[in-house]
């Protein structure tokens, strides 16, 4: 069953933020007063953003997530400008050399590419890169594991990173992000995961239960990402 984050425009130019499975029934209750609290004291107000996640505890990570966004993030989310957010991340925190902050685009065949490498992994741990530019995922690149334990654990060939940064550099797609699979476990960052991730902004997709999850690897911590499938 998938779950929705949703941003509410409410009188007086604030917002509200909130998960639901049902999404038009929720906006219904808001817009007509039965939803009890922050909205109904601020009617009119008008759904302005909504992300879809495929369990509720990623549309309620992403939902107290953005609520304690500033103005300018909710506005660039509205927007989809996930690079106006990555940019205000960054005038918040500092400097970051992260090159994969940016929302991603994605096409069903690329998650379906991601899918079949896991199958044929199996009982080992897939691994690979992604690949795009502009922030829209064009390509996987599926890599060696390496690691000694790839039931459990994995690691990309050094050799696949060497070659697509070197890639990038001669002017091919950039490397947004990674992937892998979780062969017995729930496709969500494990505690070795959290432990690796680098806090970079780059885009992690994680393989489990026959489904794929988007994750943004963040100076805090890994942030689900909303997405939309698209064919072609």
């Amino acid at each position: 069953m998938p779950f929705w984050t949703y941003l509410l425009h409410c009188r007086g130019g604030s917002f509200y933020a909130g998960h639901t499975d049902n999404l038009d029934r929720r906006v219904a209750e808001h817009q007509s007063g039965a939803f009890l609290g922050f909205t109904r004291d601020r009617l009119p107000v008008e759904l302005v953003w909504s992300g879809e996640f495929p369990d509720r505890q990623q549309a309620f990570e992403f939902e107290r997530r953005i609520k304690g966004w500033s103005r300018a993030k909710k506005l660039a989310l509205i927007r989809g400008d996930w690079e106006g957010i990555s940019r205000l991340t960054r005038k918040k925190d500092g400097p970051s050399t992260g090159s994969g902050r940016a929302g991603f685009g994605l096409g069903i065949e690329i998650e379906q590419k991601i899918l079949g490498h896991a199958r044929d992994a199996h009982p080992h741990e897939c691994c690979g890169l992604l690949l795009g530019r502009g922030g829209r995922i064009e390509q996987i690149r599926p890599a060696a594991n390496v690691h000694r334990e790839p039931a459990t654990h994995f690691e990309i060939d050094p050799q696949a990173l060497l070659d697509a940064h070197r890639a990038a550099r001669d002017g091919g797609p950039q490397v947004l992000g990674y992937y892998h699979s979780h062969p017995t476990t729930l496709p969500e960052p494990s505690a070795t995961d959290r432990a690796r991730a680098a806090g970079d902004g780059s885009i992690w997709a994680i393989v489990g239960e026959g489904r794929v999850t988007w994750w943004r690897d963040e100076k805090d911590g890994f942030a689900p990402l909303p997405y939309a499938l698209r064919d072609g």
